[in-house]
């Protein structure tokens, strides 16, 4: 695996995704965008790639087959060798993260990016790890090193948009995504972060545009599908939702997640399918029964249709598992509602 290989896995590992939220309401708000200026392109030669010895390579494939313990022994023995070798020492640093030992990464990337200052790849791994600590204030200049070295690096720009959301800098983080959908067309996961960016700053139209694009490149993925179907649903597209999250049903386990169909639940619900709605609703609480969330969702569904008494039900049992939750209070206001 290569270093450039690795920065493609580290942000993938490092993506996130947006949790389910089951509302069968949704408010946004937030700010429109402007333009940022495109980053300086550095001259070519300023961008390190460093080749692998056979030592190194061998590592690699090692650590690729999921064989830690070997690899590390292995880039010791080169770093050992050769104390200069930059791409060693950031292979080293994949090791240390594997085996959960944080504060050796950090200084195995760092000690990568001392030797070789124009390795964008390992300032790139180095910002995830930082951003991944909560360090946010190191991270970001990190990986913006890393972006300014290679503009082309896609997964340096994503892990920067991260970064830049994650400190409330949203505007650079939507400039960051896009670079990032552009040089990484087929990858879904920037399109459905900078979507989610968009559901929480009330544009729903330009959130739509990316998950449609993004749709037919989740088909076999169940947690992606899940992302898209919740955000076509927030974006105000739930016949199109439902579309996503039932092809999900055809690569789904059996059972299928609850996550699965509590969104699917949503969005029939959302596209006026009350009944489907419910049933679906009823099939993710059974699996789940001790959730007050889906509890709360299937009790506001049976009050749409009808069913006023199984309602109550529901939303007492909230109540019950979780007194002092915030779904609890939900379940209070909607029994209140409903007696009225």
């Amino acid at each position: 695996m290569s270093a450039e290989g690795r920065a493609r896995g580290l942000v993938f590992r490092a993506a996130l995704l947006p949790t389910l939220a089951l509302w069968l309401s949704v408010s946004w708000v937030g700010c429109a965008s402007t333009e940022l200026p495109a980053a300086e392109v550095p001259e070519p030669d300023t961008v390190s790639r460093p080749r692998a010895t056979s030592r190194v390579l061998l590592g690699e494939q090692l650590l690729a087959q999921g064989k830690v313990k070997e690899a590390w022994e292995v880039f010791e023995e080169a770093v050992t060798d050769d104390p200069r070798d930059a791409r060693a020492w950031l292979d080293l640093g994949l090791v240390y993260e594997e085996v959960g030992d944080w504060s050796a990464a950090r200084k195995a990337y760092r000690h990568a990016t001392e030797i070789d200052a124009h390795f964008a790849e390992a300032y790139n791994n180095l910002g995830v790890l930082l951003r991944e600590r909560a360090e946010l204030a190191e991270a970001i200049p990190v990986l913006e090193r890393a972006a300014t070295l290679d503009p082309n690096l896609g997964p340096a720009r994503f892990n920067l948009a991260l970064a830049y959301e994650d400190d409330g800098q949203f505007v650079r983080a939507e400039h960051e995504y896009l670079a990032a959908i552009q040089r990484l067309p087929n990858d879904p996961i920037p399109r459905i972060n900078v979507a989610i960016l968009y559901l929480d700053q009330d544009r729903p139209d330009a959130a739509s545009d990316q998950l449609r694009l993004a749709a037919p490149q989740v088909r076999g993925d169940v947690l992606l599908s899940i992302a898209v179907g919740a955000g076509l649903r927030r974006a105000g597209a739930p016949a199109e939702a439902v579309d996503v999250l039932r092809e999900a049903f055809e690569h789904a386990s059996t059972p299928p997640p609850t996550e699965l169909l509590a969104e699917l639940a949503l969005a029939e619900y959302a596209a006026g399918d009350i009944e489907t709605a419910a049933t679906v609703m009823q099939r993710a609480t059974d699996q789940s029964p001790r959730d007050p969330a889906l509890r709360y969702a299937l009790g506001t569904i049976l009050a749409q249709r009808g069913d006023l008494d199984e309602a109550k039900a529901q939303l007492r049992r909230v109540i019950k598992l979780e007194p002092q939750g915030a779904y609890a209070d939900r379940a209070r206001a909607q029994l209140r509602s409903l007696k009225d």
